[in-house]
């Protein structure tokens, strides 16, 4: 049977993700370079420490960022990249936890990571590299990459599709003046079945959409250039340099990154989506661009009028003057959103032709802010939309939860809900209902039962309606004796920045000291709470 509860993915899922995108999370592959079994296993716990979600939140992400710092640094040397990936990482991480605290969600699991993605991933991901490729000083490492605008992004040509896997290695084959069978097997009058398995895998991974581990990639390039340098066969020999090595590691990193990410989306979304996201990646890119071409042209206007300055000085002026950039372009935005959000709110609004929509929008926010709102408006392609009965019926279930007279009464609303096709996109709602009614009648035992389920539910699709619903969930679990659920109820309190009863401005909320002392006070069976 269909799960269409609505729900967002969990805070464990979307963070392995990350790993599974890097490729740096090895699989089965034991002679792995880069991480080792025991290596492998300590990562293996730190995630499913996460996925339980029982204390610490932000600390056990703090945790696994070190280490995918760690694995970054191992893999590709380059502190500036390292820094570029981890800052866009961490702007996820914020806007996703920005999404689950605020705006909730009624698609299941599979449209609501396709919103996600739409809304907010591509978006997020392209101004945090454009960014901090300037304001990481990025171009002093000299690594020379093509224009990742032309081979980082799947090539489509009718059915057929070139991931960006196999551009990299023929950027790689292409940079050395050599055939692809000469590079991964230079001598075959030499009998090496390594050499050979290696060019059978290169050939595979550039017909096929697999998608090897960073690993195996690594590992395939690292001893293709020991037989190149070593070789008997005078026409291939090739002497690489260190710093030649880690630039092309560095193209098989983002090839590989790039293909994993696009193939997971037409994988899981069908081809139509993945169009529609590369034709907006390639859109935001030729924004973001032309962005960075005028800050690069400020930037040399200012070294240029101070002087001769250190490396030192160099990357403090682009850190600065970038991070001053961006600062006030977050500033005019949201300026520019709350005027434009007047002239929406407006009756004339929906009288403009989409032309004059688009170019109010635009005036307000710029170009690159104002695509992604006009998606939001739903004048790009979007999921599906909102049903049409979900405004009223989440608006009377908030309502009726406030003081629900009957077990008939809310009764009657989930029937309802069942059949508006509503009863999985709005059940926290009604055990929420549920709960409130026992607990007004003191059946605080019964109320348990309910509260645990709508807590549960309404975690990842309910955003800032959970708010009231943590704080008494938090109770009842005191009330029955629930230490350990109560924890982990705090610990997602305090990872959203919900408020939580009698904890408020304390230093360490977490701490056994203030969790045993919220146990015992919100335990008090004669204390009670108004169910706003």
């Amino acid at each position: 049977m269909e799960n269409n509860t609505a729900t967002f993915p969990t805070l464990g899922e979307f963070v392995r993700e990350i790993f599974n995108i890097t490729g740096l999370l090895a699989g089965k592959d034991k002679s792995s370079s880069i991480l080792s079994d025991s290596e492998k296993k300590k990562l293996q716990t730190k995630l499913k420490r996460l996925a339980d979600e029982s204390s610490k939140i932000d600390g056990k992400l703090d945790e696994l960022l070190d280490s995918l710092k760690l694995l970054l640094e191992k893999a590709l040397g380059e502190e500036r990249i390292v820094c570029m990936v981890l800052e866009a990482v961490e702007d996820l991480l914020a806007t996703y936890k920005g999404v689950l605290g605020d705006d909730g969600t009624y698609l299941d699991k599979k449209n609501s990571t396709k919103w996600f993605i739409k809304q907010y991933v591509l978006d997020r991901v392209l101004l945090s590299f454009y960014k901090n490729y300037l304001r990481l000083n990025v171009p002093a490492s000299k690594l020379s990459l093509p224009d990742l605008r032309i081979w980082a992004l799947p090539n489509i040509e009718g059915q057929k599709i070139s991931w960006p896997l196999r551009n990299a290695w023929q950027l790689i084959y292409d940079s050395l003046s050599i055939s692809q069978s000469s590079f991964h097997y230079p001598d075959k009058s030499l009998e090496d079945y390594r050499a050979s398995q290696n060019l059978e895998n290169a050939q595979h991974w550039s017909t096929t959409d697999q998608i090897p581990t960073i690993s195996s990639l690594f590992d395939n390039l690292e001893y293709s250039l020991t037989l190149l340098d070593s070789t008997s066969n005078d026409s291939a020999r090739r002497i690489v340099s260190a710093s030649e090595k880690q630039r092309l590691k560095l193209i098989l990193f983002i090839g590989r990154v790039s293909a994993y990410c696009f193939r997971e989306l037409e994988r899981n979304f069908g081809r139509e989506f993945l169009i529609e996201c590369l034709k907006h990646a390639q859109g935001q890119s030729r924004r973001l661009s032309r962005i960075n071409l005028r800050l690069e042209k400020h930037l040399k206007t200012v070294e240029k009028s101070i002087g001769l300055m250190s490396e030192v000085d160099v990357n403090q002026l682009y850190f600065y003057e970038i991070s001053k950039y961006w600062e006030q372009f977050a500033i005019y935005t949201e300026h520019g959103t709350r005027l434009l959000q007047g002239y929406i709110n407006d009756e004339s609004y929906s009288n403009l032709t989409e032309l004059e929509k688009s170019k109010l929008v635009i005036a307000h926010v710029g170009t690159f802010a104002g695509h992604g709102v006009l998606t939001l408006l739903g004048m790009t392609p979007g999921v599906k939309g909102m049903p049409s009965e979900f405004p009223e019926q989440l608006c009377v279930g908030l309502e009726l939860k406030k003081s629900p007279t009957s077990l008939g009464d809310i009764d009657n609303y989930h029937n309802r809900l069942r059949k508006a096709g509503l009863d999985d996109v709005l059940s926290w709602l009604v055990n929420w209902c549920y709960a409130n009614y026992f607990y007004t009648h003191k059946s605080f035992d019964k109320s348990y039962g309910y509260y645990e389920k709508a807590f549960n539910q309404a975690k990842y699709s309910a955003g800032r309606n959970q708010y009231l619903l943590v704080n008494q969930y938090i109770e009842s679990c005191a009330k029955n004796g629930k230490y350990k659920e109560m924890k982990k109820a705090v610990a997602w309190a305090q990872y959203l920045g919900i408020k939580i009863r009698w904890l408020r401005g304390w230093d360490d909320p977490e701490s056994e000291a203030s969790l045993k002392g919220l146990y015992e006070l919100m335990g008090n069976q004669n204390m009670q709470y108004a169910q706003l």
